[in-house]
């Protein structure tokens, strides 16, 4: 059987052209906001102002595939508007590519293609995912890597059935590359893996366990040839890896007890829908897979265990990094949350439908209706998420033109060499139709101060992304601001912008 097919992707596409229109439509409701406004988020100022140190600390964290894919596009100088619109198409590949692999590795392909749109949906509109493209200096590249893990998908399940090894080298190569992109892509390729196996699952096959050998392996020589690049690349470069990673780790800095509560709290929280993030449909996706394995179960299958091991597996991958760190990781590298909702909600759907009695089909359609609701809530939630931004942003640039046109006041000349402190920190005001509390998105530039000198290279360098450029100061210049910060009065006071000892101090708090 071949995957990689001509004629079965000119089927897929004349097929799901109204499923990649609905996903398309949801995709703009949701990032509508991002791709015609120009605003951008954190460590994106980076990006613009000072992109050599920006990229050398990707290398750090072993992130060379970003650095790559900026260079092979043409975009390594970064245009916040390009990376907007390279993204959202980037987004339209994952709907066609993820779409069809499914849709090739399906049987019932009349009536996936009625459904195919939920799976996108849910997956790309999530929370976490918006998370992640609020930094829009790597929007599109992590979209271009979670394409690629779709197609290397493609080839690998092509190798598989046309029993054409060959195709697992290029599978190898390119998963390495969506590897090296960002690294939570990692348990997203097991998440694809597993959900492409319980879609072909029911196909007759000799056996399962080959199968599941080949996807082992294509993944574990995969992550091998990344680590290995990973290695040369910080060798010749003289380089080590950044403690960004490892700090987070928590599994020898707490007891085993805390880490233990630490993961279940998190995957209590995601199934009950606790918190903005969260949300029940997981919860659900979660009853709707045990209901279908009960279901399988009774009809009986050889080697029935595999599908049952592959679906602990998949909906175990949204917890992966949880239990790998011992406590819950941060928003935005929870992709596979969303991944495993939406597969669900869409092969649930199908399922139900093809048992073909009543009852069934009763709650095909229920889980239909489920998806409208639950995929249109998270369209605007994700749409809420980026006028929030956009809110934010609009006033980070008016508090900097502020704190500018009191520092022409101090008649130091248009370019004073005198360097630039800000002690202390000023959160947003945001409106009353911002979303507050969230993990990145609301909070200001001026709020990200956990030392004076952190805090000024990220202030500095977001006023120097729209204009205003300042010098940089010495650790001695920054002690002189700090030490006379508490006798000046903090912003917007009139004194809270003076010049000491031939540094420029703005006290925000």
């Amino acid at each position: 059987m071949k995957i990689i097919d001509k004629k079965k992707f000119r089927e897929y596409y004349q097929t799901n052209r109204r499923s990649i229109g609905i996903a398309g439509i949801f995709l703009i409701i949701a990032y509508g906001i991002k791709m015609f406004q120009i605003m951008f988020s954190h460590d994106t100022e980076a990006i613009i102002s000072v992109p050599d140190s920006l990229y050398d600390s990707w290398m750090t964290m072993g992130r060379y595939g970003l650095i790559f894919l900026k260079k092979i596009f043409g975009i390594y100088t970064f245009n916040p508007y390009l990376a907007s619109v390279l993204m959202f198409f980037a987004m339209l590949g994952i709907v066609v590519v993820w779409g069809y692999l499914f849709f090739a590795l399906s049987e019932e392909t009349e009536r996936y293609s009625k459904v195919s749109w939920i799976f996108p949906v849910f997956f790309l509109t999530a929370p976490m995912m918006v998370e992640q493209i609020s930094f829009l200096l790597q929007a599109f590249e992590v979209c271009m890597a979670v394409l690629i893990l779709g197609i290397v998908l493609l080839m690998v399940w092509h190798g598989i059935f046309a029993e054409k090894y060959l195709w697992f080298l290029p599978s190898v190569i390119l998963s390495a590359l969506a590897f090296s992109v960002y690294q939570t892509t990692v348990p997203l390729f097991v998440a694809g893996a597993a959900a492409g196996f319980l879609v072909c699952f029911r196909k007759r096959h000799r056996s399962w366990w080959p199968v599941l050998f080949q996807l082992v392996g294509v993944f574990g020589v995969s992550f091998l040839l990344y680590e290995i690049v990973n290695k040369v690349l910080m060798n010749s470069l003289g380089i080590t890896t950044t403690d960004y990673i490892s700090d987070q780790l928590m599994w020898g800095s707490v007891s085993v007890s805390q880490c233990v509560e630490n993961i279940w709290n998190h995957i209590y929280q995601a199934i009950t829908g606790q918190g903005f993030y969260y949300s029940v449909s997981f919860g659900i996706a979660a009853i709707l897979a045990i209901l279908i394995l009960i279901l399988k179960w009774k009809k009986g299958r050889k080697e029935f265990y595999l599908y049952i091991i592959a679906t602990a597996v998949f909906l175990l991958t949204p917890f992966m990094m949880t239990i790998l760190m011992g406590q819950e990781p941060k928003m935005r590298t929870q992709l596979c949350l969303g991944f495993v909702t939406g597969f669900y909600f869409q092969y649930s759907v199908i399922w139900f439908w093809e048992a073909g009695k009543k009852l069934t089909r009763g709650f095909a359609y229920a889980v239909l209706c489920l998806a409208v609701a639950f995929g249109f809530h998270q369209g605007t939630k994700a749409a809420d998420m980026f006028y929030t931004e956009y809110v934010q942003y609009q006033e980070d640039v008016r508090l900097a033109l502020k704190i500018s046109n009191r520092i022409d006041l101090l008649d130091l000349g248009e370019h004073p060499e005198e360097p630039l402190v800000f002690v202390g920190a000023r959160s947003p005001q945001l409106n009353h139709s911002a979303v507050r509390d969230l993990e990145n998105i609301g909070h200001s530039f001026f709020e990200w101060s956990f030392t004076t000198g952190y805090g000024s290279f990220i202030m500095r360098n977001f006023m120097a992304s729209i204009g205003y450029e300042y010098n940089s100061p010495t650790d001695e210049q920054i002690q002189i601001a700090e030490q006379a910060a508490p006798n000046m009065g903090v912003w917007p006071a009139s004194d809270s912008v003076q010049v000491v000892e031939g540094v420029i101090v703005v006290r925000l708090s």
